[in-house]
């Protein structure tokens, strides 16, 4: 269970057999759809790693650690004052305990964090109202909370009309039958089946076309090596045009210069004039010279259009093979005794892909009704926030009041579920802490043994409830380390995991029990885990290792 906390990022002591012979501490997670692992490093004094969805993040101090886990269980985590009245965050070590029940100081009172760690003001109450929705008792800069709280809820509201948008849009395309989700997995078992016996016919089909798909192949790539040629040719062909335009030009000069210079000569009047001699000699000269490269130029392109024609026709000519190859498989396959079944499986997968395309909608469906759902319980919080933070208003007083009668009937429903004898009665109050007989329940008080064990019990199960119920930031987690070895009997352990789970069936998908145990006598039921251990220290097996 240590190791559990501590791939959590939670700040304990794990046993040197532990830091001896392990690496580090993974957990998997899973939140709204999100999977995720969770790696802490156990050779370095700090460093988590987090991957999801092909994606890796390090996390190398608490603070990033905390600001990335809190994010998990809240789209705003609150600004908090500590003791030095600086702001300060929610570091998941402090509200850990608030969910995990640790052996060595976890049963002794409700809410125990070592004194280092205690550092917020109203450090208890501030985690309870975190975890149940209520707006914080010391917020950070409050002069501008109630702006802050507006925003957020103007924020959230358009989130729900988009998310209310996405859902409309979902169930308008997509024209979803009620029930239709356990009907199209029963048809994806049917037909994965089915296709799964009809293996050996694909065989066949595979045997029979080989040697067809070798020669085609074959063909394939020859018509590959005759396009890449036919592509050279032709750029070597555009890069000739251009050349050949250039020098046309320059014979149009030259021609234009030599018609001058005979022009010119008619002025010197005499046959034997000199004059213009030099001239007429270089662009004489030039002209022809340019005359021969275009004459070269000009069987050049013609060598490479020659070239071209003879590709063009032999890959004519390999594209006729490859159709006709084409027809010959065709051919084979329907002329085999499994090409009825052929036809079948291709129908039967053409089916699986539709089926397989409709249930990942109704997944989408799914995912995004969770987020509506999610906005909404935020946006619960966010109007008692705005009432809370409004100017010259009585702080929160209305909200308190509800969570303090929810807790405090959950609390003493808890403590009747779990057989409490010689108790009187229990409340929350103004502050959240928990009264038991008229007495504030701390680690002084007069209760003992199992009492003090069934207290802590139903204080943890209450704050999960009166969570679910508001809607707050709760992960829906209960993590107990050997309660049964503070002498709890099994037939008392036994009624409260069964009310435990009438509140999963209240909630589906939002609640998580993790108890380790000795002796295990619980009665499970499906969907249940039992996770042995599998490695001995010192003579007996104690520890975990890989769950799967």
């Amino acid at each position: 269970m240590k190791g559990v906390m501590a791939a959590l990022g939670h700040e304990l002591e794990l046993p040197p057999a532990i830091r001896m012979h392990c690496r580090a501490a993974e957990i998997a997670l899973e939140l709204e759809g999100r999977r995720l692992i969770v790696t802490r490093d156990l050779a370095e004094e700090y460093r988590l790693t987090v991957d999801e969805e092909g994606s890796s993040t390090t996390y190398s101090n608490a603070k990033d650690y905390a600001n990335w886990f809190m994010g998990l269980l809240t789209e705003s985590a609150p600004s908090l004052t500590n003791k030095q009245k600086q702001e300060a965050i929610l570091y998941p070590s402090i509200v850990f305990p608030a969910f995990w029940v640790d052996q060595d100081h976890g049963w002794t009172q409700d809410y125990w964090t070592p004194p280092n760690k205690n550092f917020l003001l109203d450090q208890r109450q501030e985690v309870i109202r975190f975890l149940i929705g209520l707006p914080p008792r010391h917020p950070f800069r409050a002069r501008t909370a109630f702006e802050e709280a507006k925003a957020a809820l103007e924020k959230t509201e358009k989130s729900i009309e988009l998310q209310r948008f996405v859902i409309n849009r979902l169930e308008r395309d997509e024209r979803f039958v009620q029930g239709e989700t356990p009907r199209l997995e029963q048809r994806k078992a049917q037909i994965e089946q089915n296709l799964e016996d009809s293996r050996v016919v694909l065989e066949l089909i595979r045997s029979t076309t080989n040697v067809f798909d070798r020669e085609l192949s074959a063909l394939e790539a020859q018509l590959a090596t005759l396009d890449a040629r036919d592509g050279a040719l032709g750029k070597r062909r555009e890069q000739l045009s251009l050349v050949f335009s250039e020098l046309e030009g320059e014979e149009e000069i030259l021609t234009a210069n030599v018609q001058a210079t005979d022009l010119l000569r008619q002025f010197c009047g005499r046959e034997d004039c000199l004059m213009f001699q030099h001239s007429d000699r270089s662009f004489g000269r030039s002209l022809l010279f340019l005359k021969d490269q275009i004459k070269d130029m000009r069987r050049t392109d013609g060598q490479l259009s020659r070239e071209m024609a003879t590709v063009a026709e032999e890959k004519r000519l390999v594209q006729a093979k490859i159709s006709a190859k084409r027809a010959e498989r065709a051919a084979a396959v329907e002329g085999s005794p499994q090409a009825s079944i052929s036809r079948q499986l291709s129908s039967l997968t053409n089916e699986l892909v539709e089926v397989e395309l409709k249930l990942a909608k109704l997944r989408q469906l799914a995912t995004e009704q969770e987020r509506f759902n999610r906005l909404l319980d935020r946006r619960e919080q966010e109007v008692i926030a705005v009432t809370a933070a409004r100017p010259h208003g009585i702080r929160g007083v209305g909200a308190l009041s509800d969570a303090r009668r929810l807790l405090s009937d959950s609390v003493q429903q808890w403590l009747t579920t779990l057989g409490t004898k010689n108790f009187n009665g229990a409340h929350f109050d103004d502050d959240l802490n928990l009264f038991v007989d008229g007495e504030r329940f701390s680690i002084t008080t007069h209760q003992s043994g199992s009492t003090r064990t069934r207290i802590v019990l139903a204080f943890h199960a209450a704050i999960l409830e009166v969570a679910l119920a508001r809607g707050g930031n709760h992960p829906g987690w209960l993590l107990f380390d050997a309660p049964k070895q503070h002498e709890l009997d099994q037939a008392d352990f036994d009624a409260y995991t069964q009310r435990l789970q009438m509140v999963a069936s209240r909630y589906p998908g939002k609640l998580q029990i993790v108890f380790s145990a000795a002796d295990l006598k619980t009665q499970f039921e499906a969907g249940d885990e039992v996770w042995a251990p599998a490695f001995a220290v010192g003579g007996g097996l104690r520890f975990l290792g890989p769950t799967a």
